[in-house]
């Protein structure tokens, strides 16, 4: 009687087991789901039919709300020096048609390569786009600062000593900003691209130090130092300024230097302001050093044999 209770309990025992559903059945019921199943099928449906669909959507790019005219592209307002059709220039030479879509994919990224490599625009370039149609491109200008002389003419510079576009610049203009001299080697590199001397960059930035005062104090040139190996660093370069009455002002080193005991650019103006204002004059070929950590400011005559040949 034991028996067959046991051999019953275990048959029943087995059976349950037996209802239990597998792994394997159990993952299959959770995947396969109507719930599941059908966004699936819409989404794979909808990849398929869309090469499709697009033939018979309507063109939207060639509506007016998304049509624009390239000369309508706004940028920022550009200063004195900037020529007025730099845009037209700019998205001409990028081969863009005089009317564009703003729904064109890769419009944006087109219109962003052509102003970031003009050498009057200055990094980063941001386009902006939206409907109705317009599109604005973000930036700031290159300011001319110096015009470096050269034998065969004059080549802007900014504060950095990126070269910028002679042809701009009628004769008329070349006055207007302080001249470097000096310079025996032509830019390295091409429009946009730095100057590739030491010495250009550090009078840049001198003039930019100098430029409220050029025709005041009736500066003539900044002059570079003879470059005395290649690899002349920028802390070691010295500069003088010649003046229009002859006189020859000792500056020292160019601005942004860390040398210890070099007098600052801001001292340095105030001397030069107090000179001045103590009824001396920069005629009458003077030599005046006003880089000296204890005098404040010294001067001597210059003779024939301290003139330049």
């Amino acid at each position: 009687m034991a028996d067959t209770k046991k051999k019953k309990a275990a048959k029943k025992k087995k059976a349950g087991q037996s209802e239990l559903p597998s792994r394997r059945e159990r993952i299959l019921r959770s995947v396969v789901r109507p719930s599941l199943l059908l966004p699936v099928a819409l989404i794979g449906a909808g990849v398929a039919l869309f090469p499709a669909f697009r033939t018979v959507l309507p063109d939207l790019s060639t509506r007016p709300e998304y049509q624009l005219r390239t000369a309508d592209i706004v940028i920022p307002d550009p200063p004195r020096w900037i020529p007025s059709d730099l845009a037209s220039k700019v998205l001409h030479d990028a081969g863009l048609p005089e009317e564009v879509s703003v729904l064109q994919p890769d419009l944006v990224e087109k219109i962003h390569a052509a102003f970031v490599k003009h050498p009057w625009i200055q990094a980063p370039v941001e386009v902006r786009s939206s409907v109705p149609a317009r599109i604005e491109v973000v930036f700031e200008y290159r300011q001319p600062v110096a015009m470096v002389e050269v034998s065969d003419g004059f080549y802007p510079v900014d504060d950095e000593g990126v070269l910028l576009p002679p042809g701009d610049f009628p004769p008329s203009e070349l006055d207007r900003y302080p001249r470097i001299a000096g310079m025996r080697s032509p830019p390295v590199g091409g429009l946009g691209a730095a100057w590739g001397d030491a010495r250009v960059i550090g009078a840049a930035r001198l003039a930019v130090v100098l430029m409220p005062y050029w025709e005041e104090w009736k500066l003539k040139a900044i002059d570079v130092p003879t470059r005395q190996r290649a690899d002349q660093k920028y802390e070691d370069l010295e500069f003088t300024v010649t003046t229009q009455g002859g006189s020859r002002i000792i500056w020292g080193r160019a601005p942004g230097n860390n040398h210890p005991l070099e007098v600052t650019d801001e001292k340095k103006v105030r001397r030069l302001k107090d000179f001045l204002a103590k009824g001396k004059t920069f005629d009458g070929n003077w030599e005046i050093n006003i880089n000296h950590i204890v005098n404040e400011i010294t001067r001597r005559q210059l003779t024939s044999r301290d003139r330049p040949r």
